[in-house]
């Protein structure tokens, strides 16, 4: 594990000295196995795990994954303690224990870091051909990354509510992929629409689909939004058939397909 100690964990959260590492360390193990096992695979993390150096900090990175997901777990348990008359607080002299809400605004702040240190390790693999190479091996890569968006922090650039992010984004992202198959495809063609996706989950768009990458999220996201802007949809939609007819020789999937 990156995390096998109370001196690692408080490489990411600091304000957790207090705590005694045997409390946190089932939550550590767990929050490791929950990464690993549903949103970068054995093969990624292996690849991480066993960097010498972290030039692009992408250890420390998962390292804040797994420390924020353990954190956010364990902190409902870790004033309490089971006695033979039910459930009592830990406390001393010197400390009493937090009001609820206290404890509600830090679980809420422990939700929003982790939500962006994901989108980051994500952002990170996505750009580390090497890294990226060992994620595509996951078996549920393609299914996190079958939308034109892939992190939340993309998604806030193209929402009117800057602060829906990667909840916002997890939220949205069913509607939005079958929009892609609804909306998007029959104008620009599936085989087109399957060549973007996969340009953009393989980081290698070429500068002539990123433009109509860009026009497709900008409906994705507002068809996200909770009344569709059905107008602004026609006129971005009508925006792409224009640059994929007027630049017909840069989209030969689109050119060679039945929709054209």
């Amino acid at each position: 594990m990156l995390i096998n100690s109370l001196e690692d964990f408080l490489l990411s959260i600091p304000t957790a000295q207090g705590s005694e590492w045997t409390a946190l360390e089932p939550f550590v193990s767990a929050a490791n196995d929950y990464i690993k096992t549903t949103l970068i695979g054995s093969d990624l993390y292996d690849y991480i795990a066993a960097l010498t150096t972290d030039s692009n900090n992408l250890k420390s990175t998962l390292r804040n994954v797994i420390a924020y997901k353990a954190y956010r777990e364990a902190i409902p348990f870790v004033d309490l303690i089971q006695t033979a008359n039910g459930f009592g607080v830990v406390s001393n002299a010197n400390i009493a224990p937090a009001s609820k809400e206290r404890v509600e605004r830090l679980l809420a702040q422990c939700d929003q870091q982790l939500d962006n240190a994901i989108d980051l390790l994500i952002y990170k693999v996505m750009i580390i051909g090497a890294a990226l190479t060992e994620w595509t091996k996951f078996t549920l890569f393609e299914q996190l990354t079958n939308c034109l968006f892939i992190t939340g922090i993309d998604f806030s650039e193209y929402s009117s509510d800057i602060a829906k992010k990667r909840q916002g984004f997890l939220n949205a992202k069913n509607d939005m992929v079958t929009a892609q198959s609804t909306i998007l495809a029959p104008l620009i063609s599936q085989a087109f629409l399957d060549e973007l996706i996969l340009q953009n989950r393989t980081n290698t768009l070429t500068v002539e689909n990123r433009l109509i990458v860009n026009s497709c999220k900008r409906i994705l996201a507002y068809i996200s939004e909770e009344e569709e802007k059905e107008e602004f949809i026609k006129i971005v939609l009508n925006h792409i058939a224009f640059l994929l007819e007027k630049y017909i020789i840069d989209y030969p999937t689109y050119a060679a397909s039945a929709e054209y």
